[in-house]
C-alpha cells in the first residue's frame, strides 16, 4: 500500500477537478479540498483492493463532493470568484493562455450549472474512464452510463452557447 502523501500527490489533480467542479469560491474549495482528504485518509484502511485504487480515490472523493454542503444556496449561485489557479503554479500572462485560461472557467461555470451526479459523471468522463469504470464508480450500469452521458453532454452544450461559448 502506497503512503497517504505519494497518494495525493499522484492523485491532486483528480481532487482539484472534482474539488472544482463542486464549490463556487476557493475558500469553498479549500474546505472540500480537506474534507476529500480527510475522508480519504480515513478510509485508507478500509481499502480492500477489490477495486483499482484509482476507482476507489474517485468513489471517495465524489461521493465526499456529493455530501459537501459547506456552501449556502446563496453561494452554491454565485459566480465563481477568485484565484483558481491551483493547477498551473507558473505565472503565464500570454494570450493563449488566459485564453486557455477563459476556456477553463467557461467549462467549469458549465459544468456548475449540473446536478451533482451530472457533474460526477461527466468529471469521470473528462478524465478519460470507461463506460465501465464511470459505472462502477457511480454505482450505476454501463447502459445507463452511456445514456445519462448523452443527455450530459446535450446539457453541456446548451449551457456553452446560452453562456456565449462559440464552439459549443
Amino acid at each position: 500500500m502506497e503512503d497517504f502523501k505519494s497518494i495525493i500527490d499522484e492523485y491532486y489533480p483528480v481532487l482539484y477537478k472534482i474539488g472544482r467542479s463542486f464549490t463556487n469560491r476557493p475558500a469553498d474549495f479549500d474546505d472540500l479540498y480537506q474534507e476529500m482528504l480527510i475522508q480519504i485518509h480515513h478510509s485508507l484502511n478500509n481499502f480492500r483492493s477489490e477495486a483499482k485504487l484509482s476507482t476507489w480515490i474517485y468513489r471517495v472523493a465524489l461521493n465526499t463532493a456529493l455530501t459537501f454542503n459547506r456552501s449556502s444556496k446563496k453561494s452554491q449561485n454565485e459566480t465563481p470568484t477568485g484565484n483558481w489557479n491551483y493547477l498551473n503554479k507558473e505565472e503565464d500572462s500570454g494570450t493563449e493562455a488566459q485564453e486557455r485560461e477563459a476556456n477553463i472557467e467557461m467549462l467549469y461555470s458549465a459544468i456548475n450549472e449540473l446536478k451533482k451526479e451530472e457533474r460526477a459523471i461527466i468529471l469521470l468522463h473528462l478524465e478519460g474512464k470507461h463506460y465501465d469504470e464511470i459505472a462502477d464508480i457511480m454505482g450505476i450500469s454501463t447502459s445507463n452510463t452511456g445514456v445519462k452521458l448523452m443527455r450530459i453532454k446535450n446539457k453541456l452544450q446548451s449551457i456553452l452557447r446560452r453562456k456565449g461559448y462559440e464552439r459549443a
